[in-house]
């Protein structure tokens, strides 16, 4: 579905880029990303965060734990009872720290592999084949300390673009070259030079091949669109 747009200069400067002889393709956009579990992720932080309030104040948690600290430095039973305080304290925050560190990976994971699609929907991939691209080049990305993500070269070194202000390569580089590399997941139009390789003999086009771990990691919708575009488990 197109629409017809008098002042692409009206849209924000991303949509812009998708207004072509005056029209913006709906088609072309990708499909906004389900927001629920990061909303979920949230509101756990909320609790913790309020669990921990009862405590106190930051500064007079600190305080009490300087104190407990001081307190296990002597000897005699007070000095053991500060100590297993202080253990207890110590395993419980790495408990909620791993875990809270575990969440915000996955938020930024499902937030950089939302981008990637959308790149590779720019690229020309065809739908049933971009789940499945995305989750396979997910070990191309690294996450910087401000959360955004980094790309990486295929091994794994880092991936330096001259004409860049930064110099990182940014997904839509990494959607192009997975297009170069997978041409039989494009739609024609998309491949330079025209056309579609021709299909192996057994009638099958190229086969995306994933890790079992991979594969075992994926939704039955991602397993299904990995076997409906040809795709293979390795391992």
């Amino acid at each position: 579905m197109k629409i017809e747009i008098s002042d692409a200069t009206t849209l924000p400067e991303w949509l812009q880029t998708k207004v072509a002889d005056g029209h913006l393709d709906l088609g072309a956009l990708a499909a906004p990303e389900d927001v629920t579990g990061l909303k979920g992720a949230l509101q756990k932080e909320r609790e913790n965060t309020a669990l921990y309030s009862k405590f106190g104040k930051p500064t007079e948690i600190q305080a009490r734990i300087d104190a407990l600290t001081e307190k296990a430095k002597g000897n005699g039973k007070g000095a053991d009872d500060a100590q297993a305080k202080l253990d207890a304290i110590s395993a419980d925050y790495e408990s909620k720290l791993t875990a809270s560190n575990d969440r915000i990976n996955k938020m930024m994971t499902r937030g950089a592999q939302s981008e990637l699609k959308a790149e590779l929907a720019k690229a020309g991939f065809v739908a049933e084949a971009i789940d499945m691209v995305a989750i396979t080049a997910m070990n191309r990305l690294q996450f910087n300390e401000d959360g955004s993500a980094k790309v990486l070269k295929s091994d794994g070194t880092s991936w330096i673009e001259a004409n860049r202000p930064n110099h990182d390569a940014t997904l839509a580089d990494l959607a192009k070259e997975l297009a170069e590399a997978n041409p039989f997941a494009v739609k024609s139009a998309a491949i330079s030079g025209g056309g579609k390789p021709p299909r192996q003999s057994g009638g099958m086009p190229n086969q995306v091949t994933v890790t079992r771990a991979q594969f075992d990691s994926m939704s039955q919708v991602e397993r299904s669109s990995h076997a409906k575009s040809g795709g293979a488990v390795k391992g």
